[in-house]
C-alpha cells in the first residue's frame, strides 16, 4: 500500500498543480514503505488524452482530468544488512504515469475516481540511487541490499473508487467509499469511511468557492489483498532474486489516516499521518507522514 489519497477535496473547475511527499521518517522509522513522491497536474485540455476514453464517469457530473507522476520506494526492516533477509519485505520500487478522471455529482453527493497507471517496477525506478543520495547527504550509513530488489516488470493497473456522502453539514461531513485496484502490481479491494470537521466547502462540490478552508479529517479503511508485486514480484515474471510467497502475505490490512488541511485562495497545504497493520505475517505495524502543497489557477 502506498500513496493513499487524503481527504482533501480533489474535484474543481480550476486547473491545479500539486506536489505530494511521503516518508516514514515522519513516523520515526526507516522501513517498509519508506518514501513516495507524487506530482498531480489537472487541466481541462487533458480530456483529449486517448487514455481518458477507457475511464468511466458519473452522469450529470462535473469532471476533472488529471495526470499523475509517481515514484514509490520500499525497503526491509534493516537497510544495513548485505544479505537477503528471509521472511522480510523485499527491496522494491516503481515509477509510473497515471491518467485520472474524477467526476462528482453534488446533488447526489457522490464521486467516482477512475485511474489507469502505466509504468515499470524494478531498478528503473532508481529508488536505490535516490536513497543512497539522501543517506550520503545526511552522512548516514548507505543501504546495502538493493541488489536483491524485486525484478523489473511492467506496471499496468486500473483503479475505480466510488464515494458517497452520508452526513453533510457546513462544519461536518461523513462519507463512505469502496474501490478496486487490478493489474500487474496491485490486486486488491478497499472499503472505508471519512470524517471531516471545520471550515470547509462540500467534498462533492465542483467549484472552489470558499476563500479560506481549515479542517481536520479522519479516514479509516479495510483492504483485502489479492496480490502485491512489491512483495511477490510482478505477475507473469520470475526474474526476482527474492520475493515472498502467498503464505507470507496478510490478506487483510487495516489502516487509518488523520490530518489537517489549510486552503486560502489559490494555495492549499495539508499534512497527514497514516498507519497500517501487518502487510506481512509476523512483521510490524507501519506508519508514514504526508505533505501536500497545491496551487490553483
Amino acid at each position: 500500500m502506498a500513496q493513499h489519497d487524503s481527504a482533501a477535496s480533489r474535484v474543481s473547475h480550476n486547473a491545479f498543480i500539486k506536489l505530494n511527499y511521503e516518508n516514514d521518517y515522519f513516523a520515526g522509522t526507516d522501513i517498509y514503505y519508506t518514501q513516495g513522491i507524487r506530482f498531480e497536474f489537472a487541466f481541462p485540455w487533458l480530456s483529449y488524452s486517448p487514455f481518458m476514453l477507457v475511464l468511466p464517469k458519473l452522469s450529470n457530473s462535473i469532471t476533472q482530468y488529471e495526470i499523475t507522476a509517481v515514484q514509490d520506494c520500499f525497503t526491509p526492516t534493516s537497510i544495513t544488512i548485505d544479505t537477503i533477509q528471509r521472511g522480510d519485505r523485499p527491496y522494491a520500487g516503481y515509477i509510473y504515469l497515471g491518467h485520472e478522471k474524477i467526476s462528482a455529482n453534488a446533488t447526489k453527493a457522490e464521486k467516482l475516481t477512475a485511474e489507469l497507471d502505466l509504468g515499470m517496477l524494478g531498478s528503473c525506478a532508481e529508488c536505490e540511487e535516490e536513497q543512497q543520495a539522501i543517506h550520503h547527504a545526511i552522512s548516514d550509513r548507505q543501504p546495502e541490499g538493493w541488489k536483491y530488489q524485486i525484478g523489473t516488470g511492467a506496471m499496468v493497473n486500473y483503479k475505480l473508487l466510488y464515494e458517497k456522502g452520508i452526513v453533510r453539514d457546513s462544519a461536518l461531513d461523513i462519507y463512505g467509499y469502496g474501490g478496486i485496484n487490478a493489474g500487474t502490481v496491485y490486486d486488491n479491494a478497499i472499503a472505508g469511511g471519512r470524517l471531516r470537521m471545520g471550515k470547509m466547502q462540500s467534498y462533492f462540490a465542483g467549484n472552489r468557492k470558499r476563500k479560506l478552508q481549515l479542517y481536520t479529517f479522519l479516514d479509516c479503511w479495510m483492504e483485502g489483498v489479492g496480490y502485491n508485486a512489491t512483495l511477490q514480484g510482478v505477475l507473469f515474471s520470475n526474474n526476482s532474486i527474492y520475493k515472498l510467497s502467498p503464505n507470507n502475505i496478510d490478506p487483510v490490512v487495516l489502516g487509518y489516516t488523520y490530518g489537517i488541511c489549510l486552503s486560502y485562495k489559490s494555495v492549499s497545504f495539508e499534512y497527514t499521518s497514516t498507519h497500517i497493520t501487518y502487510e506481512i505475517v509476523n512483521s510490524h505495524y507501519h506508519g508514514w507522514g504526508h505533505i501536500g502543497i497545491a496551487g490553483y489557477f
